[in-house]
């Protein structure tokens, strides 16, 4: 049953009771303040309460006790009666009551009192503990003649006792009128409400009035309290009774109301209307924003004179300097007041969120307005709550620290996070690594802390970890990366939320294979560097890959270590190219070149070597041979110049008295020619023709000495290869034809031997 609040003044008795109640109570709030787990302040026009999450529990309820006992604090009752419970992000709880909220002990609308208490509550609904929270407030700054509140969850007027004339100036004397019950009963409301039967033409709505008895307003929604010097009313949002106006992206709520009461013989009427506006804030941009009405028709009869405008965040009121440096924008934007508060500002809350997997932050800010004019027949103030609730997507932000210089690891940060996550662990490629266990292992995370209290993660890796993908780039550059999943947990909540990342880094960190190589008495040594980058190069040796085959065919003697490869070549093994032959020696040359497989870039080196030599065969693939001999070994003691071919013109080309040289091509000098399975031969000799006196001719055939036999063989299907022997050495035996005929240019099919390695 719904009844009417009546506040008469309390007699000393009961007063001393509530004073000694207070001292005795006095040490469990301050116990509980100095825990943190309390706050209490008595503010403009109500109570302030505030209790921590963790002291909450996860059900609980506040009880007040009332002339008619003790009451729950919850639903339509709260909002009737000017309770606000609010429960924040995080889930603490404040809790504002109206100076004149029932239940309050109000002396003479000057001094409140409040018993309230806070009830923890079981799993099962029993009550596991109780604590007393009485709170007191006298007030600072006198009453206006009309107040009006704008709570979140109900609109509040107060309207100061009009007296007839004759006793105007009396009010306030003691005793103030007294309102009882039973005159209660005879109070009317008459509101106002737009008539739905009437369209005009213009779109404005006319109103119409109903008078409701006191007793029925209640059952409506509405509570009207007469205090000692005001007349109260209060209803939540959306009562039966209101009616919403809307211009632009503005929208009011309003409740037109007056209200008849009679003064000894006196009919008095007090207009008790109510207007707020029901805007919530937006996220605009990188913005909060907040757009109210600059002035409520309803509550205002022109000429209006704007006297003040305060605003409040966070629960304190701010001055344009504070406004300015926090990168607050409140101005009015064609009738309307804007407020601006840049996302994350200071005066309100971030907490971390995860709605589908993806990360967020949730601001919160609470915003109060305090607005005074005075119009033609009011002085006015107007309080507006809003408690401001905005998400916005946040994506961590990845960034690579990698210094230019390298430093030997690849260094990524993700954040920034508010104190709420907590990072859970890290998969790093395959492997899954925690705080605890990056200390233990190369790879290391640590937490970067900032001075407004949020922080990042930094993830180093070392270039040689097994996990880093590297790639050479070519041009001395590698490039590293890595692929990374961060899984973070949100404290308290427990959801868990994951960030990939993938981080790379170039840097101009290869050594580069380097080669080299040097000539030996039996042919010539390559050395290769391997640099830094072994297993990602191919090595060729006069164009040829190295592999096992061609080190097996060229009898190459490798010797390998962990810092290069040394290759003997002998001097008739493939990969060694002839350069000439003089008196002086073979000139040879190998080509060696280190190619990346996947840059095709190269590296080479050109050895060249002058070899002496004391006897040599080449066979050349232009048609050629030329032939160096010793003549100690194999003409002792004979003159050169007695040296000829098988054609005697064709005699040595150089001589230096212990060496001569012979070069002709394969076409002259006697050369014959013949062709024996796949292959041609080519046949000549050395003759060292015998003394004859100058007027005696040489006939066609002088009787010849010891002969040197010279023999080319070439495959048919391979012209250009060049093959050198030793003039002592020729190629495998032929095995001589059954009828066997040469000439210059005539073939014979002979059969032979493949000829050795080298030959």
């Amino acid at each position: 049953m719904y009844h009417i609040n009546t506040v008469t003044k309390m007699n000393h008795k009961k007063f001393l009771i509530f004073a000694l109640l207070l001292g005795l109570l006095s040490l469990t709030l301050g116990q509980s303040t100095q825990d943190g787990m309390f706050k209490t302040e008595c503010r403009d026009r109500h109570f302030l309460l505030f209790v921590k999450s963790h002291f909450l529990g996860p059900k609980f309820r506040f009880e007040v006790q009332g002339e008619s006992g003790v009451r729950t604090v919850e639903g339509h009752w709260a909002e009737e009666c000017g309770y606000s419970l609010l429960m924040d992000s995080w889930g603490d709880l404040t809790l504002r009551v109206s100076y004149l909220a029932c239940a309050v002990d109000n002396q003479d609308d000057s001094d409140f009192r409040l018993m309230l208490w806070l009830v923890k509550v079981g799993p099962d609904g029993e009550d596991l503990s109780r604590h007393p929270l009485p709170l007191s407030c006298s007030l600072e700054e006198s009453w206006r003649p009309r107040e009006v509140v704008c709570e979140n969850n109900y609109m509040e007027v107060s309207v100061e006792k009009r007296l007839p004339p004759d006793h105007r100036g009396t009010e306030f004397v003691t005793p103030p009128p007294v309102v009882t019950d039973d005159a209660l009963r005879e109070w009317r409301v008459m509101f106002r409400v737009p008539d739905l039967r009437q369209h005009p033409g213009s779109g404005w709505t006319p109103l119409k009035e109903e008078n409701i008895p006191v007793n029925l307003v209640h059952l409506l929604g509405y509570r009207i309290i007469p205090t000692a010097t005001r007349i109260v009313l209060r209803c939540g949002y959306g009562s039966r009774l209101a009616y919403n106006l809307q211009d632009g992206e503005v929208s009011v709520e309003v409740v037109s109301a007056t209200v008849l009461y009679r003064h000894h013989w006196t009919l008095l009427r007090v207009d008790t209307s109510v207007a707020c506006s029901t805007n919530k804030g937006r996220l605009e941009g990188g913005d909060v924003l907040l757009v109210l009405p600059w002035l409520l028709p309803p509550l205002v009869v022109s000429p209006v004179r704007e006297k003040s405008l305060k605003v409040a965040v966070g629960g304190h009121y701010i001055t344009q300097c504070v406004a300015h440096n926090r990168g607050y924008r409140i101005h009015d934007n064609n009738g309307t007041i804007e407020i601006r508060i840049p996302f994350g500002a200071e005066g309100g809350r971030l907490k971390s969120a995860v709605s589908a997997g993806v990360y967020s932050q949730l601001y919160e800010v609470d915003v109060e307005l305090l607005r005074q004019w005075q119009d033609s027949t009011w002085n006015q103030t107007q309080r507006s709550f809003r408690t401001l609730r905005v998400d916005q997507k946040h994506t961590p932000i990845i960034t690579n620290l990698t210094a230019p210089s390298g430093g030997g690891r690849l260094a990524v940060s993700v954040g920034v996070f508010l104190p709420d996550v907590v990072l859970e662990n890290v998969t790093v490629a395959t492997r899954v690594f925690n705080l605890n266990e990056s200390k233990q292992n190369t790879v290391q995370i640590s937490q970067l802390s900032f001075p407004n209290g949020t922080h990042s993660y930094l993830l180093q890796v070392p270039f040689s970890h097994p996990l880093v993908t590297s790639k050479y780039l070519g041009g001395g550059y590698r490039s590293y990366s890595l692929s990374l999943l961060f899984s973070f947990l949100l404290s308290p909540d427990g959801e868990v939320f994951h960030v990939p990342a993938a981080v790379r880094a170039t840097q101009q960190d290869v050594v580069a294979p380097r080669l080299g190589g040097e000539c030996t008495e039996h042919g010539v040594r390559i050395l290769v560097h391997y640099g830094d980058l072994e297993a990602e190069w191919s090595v060729y040796v006069g164009g040829l890959k190295l592999d096992w085959q061609l080190v097996q065919e060229g009898q190459y003697v490798v010797d390998s270590t962990e810092e290069f490869l040394s290759l003997e070549i002998p001097l008739y093994a493939p990969g060694v190219d002839y350069r000439g032959l003089d008196l002086r020696g073979l000139e040879v040359s190998v080509w060696v070149s280190v190619v990346h497989m996947a840059t095709m870039e190269e590296f080479t080196h050109l050895q060249e070597c002058l070899l002496p030599v004391e006897e040599l065969l080449v066979c050349l693939p232009d048609g050629q041979m030329v032939v160096l001999l010793d003549l100690s070994a194999v003409f002792p003691g004979a003159n050169p110049g007695l040296l000829a071919l098988q054609d005697s013109s064709c005699v040595p080309l150089a001589s230096d008295g212990s060496s001569v040289m012979f070069r002709f091509n394969t076409e002259t000098c006697g050369t014959t020619v013949t062709h024996v399975d796949g292959h041609v031969i080519y046949t000549n000799e050395v003759r060292l023709l015998s003394p004859s006196p100058a007027h005696v001719r040489q006939g066609p055939h002088p009787h010849l000495s010891p002969r040197i036999p010279l023999i080319c063989v070439y495959p048919e299907n391979e012209p250009s290869r060049v093959s050198i022997y030793k003039p002592h050495s020729p190629p495998a035996p032929l095995r001589p034809p059954q009828h066997t005929h040469t000439s210059h240019k005539h073939s014979t099919e002979m059969k032979w031997r493949p000829l050795p390695a080298g030959g």
